[in-house]
């Protein structure tokens, strides 16, 4: 198996060939013989020859990422039967043409919304401003609704390689979200303990809401108890002090040195709550605040 970029590559540097003679190419020459056809058997029409045999110079394996052959109903067949051919364009797919895809055959190089960029051999085209008819490798740009087209065979690329279309990722998007959603039921937790409605239906969009709400109250939480775990930490550190002085303790005096010390310790953990922040939504990219979070310095040891 090879890359996307290797094909296209390989099959970059053909563009402009230009037979010489009647359809005798080094495509046919590398591709073989055909029975019944000029040029000692080389004489064939060569659309899917080239692509064939630049396809297996790239590193795809001839019948197993592609088809290896020289006719274009043939090669729309073995798509078929493996269920690798369609209707949607992708770089790197073979589109077919005419009846049945048996007339002509090119390589995907580009898939836009309203066109295609293709690469093929045995075609007409226009190379250093000139237009020539049906004798060469050119790139060239079809429309998408164009009636030539019967449809695209999907050739198997390392999967890194291979885009999505739109259409795919919004499949696999939709595939994500129904493998993620499913209905509260009474024995789960969430329900015994009245969190969620037994019947209700969770998604990843109710998730985050219920996420985010959740993370706030227990951010919260734990605020204030390192508040109150400071101040009595704060007080004990007092009383220990004033202990230790060995002195008669005053009472007064000793409240208002105690006070002083909480108030500095909650000084140090006092964050700035933002209460008033609405509750984000999960369709407003607006919403998602991607800033990094602060990174505490490690003590020193």
């Amino acid at each position: 198996m090879s890359t996307l970029d290797t094909a296209r590559r390989e099959l970059v540097k053909h563009i402009g060939y230009r037979e010489r003679g009647t359809n005798d190419t080094p495509f046919n020459r590398e591709f073989g013989k055909l029975p019944g056809y000029p040029a000692g058997g080389y004489g064939y029409p060569w659309c899917h020859s080239f692509v064939s045999v630049s396809l297996k110079r790239a590193g795809l394996t001839p019948d197993k990422d592609f088809p290896y052959t020289a006719g274009c109903l043939s090669g729309v067949a073995w798509f078929k039967a493996r269920h690798r051919f369609g209707r949607t364009p992708r770089p790197g797919a073979l589109v077919y043409y005419g009846p049945d895809g048996g007339t002509h055959v090119e390589w995907v190089e580009q898939v836009t919304p309203t066109h295609i960029v293709t690469i093929g051999g045995n075609t007409s085209g226009s190379l250093d401003g000139q237009y020539f008819n049906g004798d060469g490798v050119y790139r060239k740009e079809v429309a998408r609704n164009s009636p030539r087209i019967h449809g695209y065979g999907y050739c198997t690329y390392q999967e890194d390689d291979m885009p999505l279309t739109d259409a795919d990722a919004k499949k696999v998007a939709k595939a994500v979200i129904a493998g993620l959603t499913h209905k509260v039921t009474k024995d789960q937790w969430a329900a015994r303990e009245g969190i969620f409605d037994v019947g209700q239906q969770l998604d990843p969009k109710s998730g985050l809401r219920q996420t985010w709400a959740y993370g706030k109250d227990t951010n919260a939480r734990v605020r204030k108890l390192e508040k109150t775990i400071a101040a009595q930490g704060a007080t004990i550190a007092t009383l220990v002090a004033a202990l230790g002085q060995g002195d008669e303790l005053l009472v007064d005096e000793l409240v208002e040195r105690i006070g002083a010390r909480v108030e500095e310790a909650l000084a140090a953990h006092d964050v700035e709550l933002q209460d008033d922040v609405d509750e984000p939504d999960p369709e407003d990219e607006s919403d998602v605040d991607d800033t990094p979070a602060p990174v505490e310095p490690a003590e020193a040891s």
